[in-house]
């Protein structure tokens, strides 16, 4: 009497197969939910960056020559969805650390304020992944939007943990001047050359400046 079966080999085909499957099937579903962070980043960021400006007018009117940060959001309650407060700091989806600062440098001229928005964002070992490209290309994507009460977008990136540094700037429609690179005009190339701008250093500094 003949019996009907399947062979070892057989099987284990089978579940080559479907390991194949299941693999695929990860890496779709992890593609799946960086894209959804993406868009929970860019949409709590358009809301936190239009609290950041629309919190100008008070700014300025009880400023007192001492720096006024972050924690002025959170005791207004102006940290959207998509952004976490622990030990009075803020973090986006990502866990990359968001800080605002309203200051007057010691140095600078009278009456010569500064406003920006601060971001530490997660690198691999001091490296660039395209994880960290598309996350920058996200942020520069939103600052996009507010050229127009934006001074400039920066990258500054060092060797000396922020002591020395190079700047790589994206300016805002009222700053930007022949030969100076346009926020408003930056498309993939130019939002690439500037995430890229720190890819050997060792710091990098992610600051999105706010006209006052």
């Amino acid at each position: 009497m003949r019996e009907n079966g399947r062979s070892m080999i057989e099987m284990l085909g089978v579940l080559a197969i479907i390991g194949v499957l299941s693999v695929g099937a990860m890496s779709g579903y992890s593609k799946a939910i960086f894209k959804y962070k993406l868009n929970r980043q860019a949409e709590a960021l358009y809301l936190f960056l239009n609290n950041a400006i629309m919190l100008t007018p008070e700014l300025n009117r009880s400023f007192d020559g001492t720096s006024i940060n972050h924690s002025i959001f959170i005791k207004l309650n102006l940290i959207p969805d998509g952004m976490t407060v622990e030990n009075n700091n803020i973090y986006d989806v990502f866990n990359n650390r968001i800080s605002t600062d309203y200051y007057h440098h010691p140095s600078a001229p009278a009456g010569s304020n500064e406003y920006y928005i601060h971001f530490t964002v997660n690198r691999l070992e001091n490296k660039l992944t395209e994880s960290y490209r598309e996350i920058c290309r996200n942020i520069v994507t939103v600052a996009k939007e507010y050229s127009a009460d934006i001074q400039s977008v920066q990258m500054r990136s060092g060797q000396n943990e922020g002591n020395s540094y190079t700047t790589f700037s994206l300016y805002g429609d009222s700053y930007c001047s022949s030969g100076s690179r346009c926020l408003s005009d930056a498309g993939l190339a130019e939002m690439d050359e500037f995430c890229n701008s720190c890819d050997s250093d060792v710091s990098c500094t992610f600051l999105i400046l706010i006209k006052i």
